[in-house]
């Protein structure tokens, strides 16, 4: 029989153990110590000496400590990569060049290419929207212009909300030492103002593909860094991707169409008439993200409480190793709530946004999978035993036996918080530095 109890106890253990880092919203109390250790484990009695029913093993034995207990939740997360971003074309023309998935772009670097032009990265939270040059009017995307050139060598004078002279000798200086023409004028579509260092993440746009609807050039810049032409590979995956999904509309000969109807008693459009022609709409080139490693862990509706801006948590890496972390964002997401059967409606969830605070960085693992403990409970300086220790008695009453110079008695106690294999206990006559049974 003890054999028996001491098998059944170490089961025990290793569910309750194993709980106290992995279960979600885990709550030892009594009723669920009474479930999970069945009726082989009821011990006769309710104080004092063990009845005559069936004994725990007396070999194995613990200390009855005070400590810092924390209760976790534990949530599954994903390694990725921080503040995705769409890079969109403001220029028309054929895609000659773009770059392979997982490509770092710098500032000054080259994202992609139109019509064998570079459309470059600058650094900066204000899209571009305009083009820039002498006589265009202060605002905060030129003083970022202006840091930039700064950052990569150039004088334009001060930096500022002003485009000076100064400003167009440095884009032109700029322009020259990238063998492009020497304008000093920014156009529109010619760089894209992005917080930092890009990744490559997706493309959207394959080479040879017409942006805007034209196939000419987009401006009268030149070929630049023909070294990072030979990128056939990455365009020929990214065709096919797209040749598995929908295809695309065929665009139709404008000499075909129909002439649109007008309005009765509109004026016809005298001949030679100029019209306006609308600007290129923005077509998606290429998704990037940030160069720093985060981890994502979608939440849902009953655990978003758990988490919040600023949060100390543990990460457990796929190799074991567990790093602290910080909750760097939350953002909210649908997910499904019970089994997401039919008409069942989307649950509000929340996405955290995790990076590791320590000196080990997160792993290249891209969609790797990683364990986040977020503490839910933390009980300082309770006095706490191990786990096994616990004996049912009977009903919700628990009690653990204490070896004394002059023998054993069990002592009644209330079970509280439990965590990494001990639990916190409260019981008249227990002390902290008593030797306890532990039925190991």
């Amino acid at each position: 029989m003890a054999d028996e109890n001491r098998e059944r106890v170490g089961r025990l253990r290793g569910r309750l153990v194993s709980a106290g880092r992995r279960r979600p919203l885990l709550a030892v109390v009594a009723a669920a110590l009474l479930a999970a250790a069945g009726p082989a484990l009821l011990l006769a009695g309710s104080g004092g000496e063990a009845g005559s029913g069936a004994k725990a093993a007396v070999g194995a034995t613990g200390t009855v400590e005070r400590r810092t207990l924390a209760e976790h939740l534990t949530a599954a997360g994903t390694i990725g990569y921080a503040g995705e971003t769409t890079v969109l074309a403001r220029l028309s023309g054929t895609v000659t060049a773009l770059p392979a998935i997982g490509d770092v772009v710098r500032r000054g670097g080259r994202l992609y290419a139109v019509a064998g032009e570079p459309v470059l990265l600058l650094y900066g939270s204000v899209p571009a929207y305009r083009a820039l040059a002498e006589g265009v009017s202060e605002g905060a995307d030129v003083e970022q212009l202006e840091r930039n050139l700064v950052a990569l060598g150039y004088s334009p004078g001060s930096v500022d909300e002003v485009f000076s002279s100064s400003t167009a000798a440095a884009i032109a200086a700029w322009q020259e030492d990238l063998g492009l023409e020497a304008t000093g004028e920014l156009e529109l579509g010619r760089v894209a103002f992005l917080r930092g260092p890009q990744r490559v993440t997706a493309l959207e746009a394959i080479l040879g593909e017409a942006l805007g609807g034209g196939g000419g050039t987009g401006s009268s810049m030149v070929a630049w860094r023909p070294e990072a032409e030979g990128l056939g590979e990455a365009a020929e995956a990214a065709e096919s991707k797209r040749s598995d999904s929908e295809p695309r509309k065929e665009r139709s000969d404008p000499r075909e169409e129909p002439e649109p109807e007008r309005e009765e008693g509109a004026e016809p459009e005298a001949a030679g008439e100029p019209k306006l022609e609308p600007e290129p709409s923005s077509v998606p080139v290429l998704r990037t993200s940030s160069t720093r490693r985060v981890v994502s862990v979608e939440l849902e509706a009953d655990q978003q409480s758990i988490a919040h801006r600023g949060q100390r948590v543990v990460v457990v890496l796929p190799d074991g190793a567990e790093v602290p972390g910080e909750v760097r964002g939350l953002a909210a997401v649908e997910s499904l709530g019970g089994e997401g059967g039919p008409g069942e409606e989307a649950a509000p969830g929340v996405e955290a946004t995790i990076s590791v605070t320590g000196k080990r960085p997160i792993p290249a693992l891209d969609g790797a999978t990683v364990s986040v403990l977020f503490t839910q409970r933390v009980g300082h300086d309770v006095l706490s035993v191990p786990l096994t220790a616990l004996i049912a008695i009977g009903g919700d009453r628990f009690a653990v036996r204490v070896r004394e110079p002059g023998g054993r008695r069990q002592i009644v106690v209330t079970p509280g918080l439990a965590a990494d294999g001990f639990v916190a206990v409260e019981g008249k006559g227990l002390r902290a530095g008593m030797t306890v049974e532990t039925g190991e």
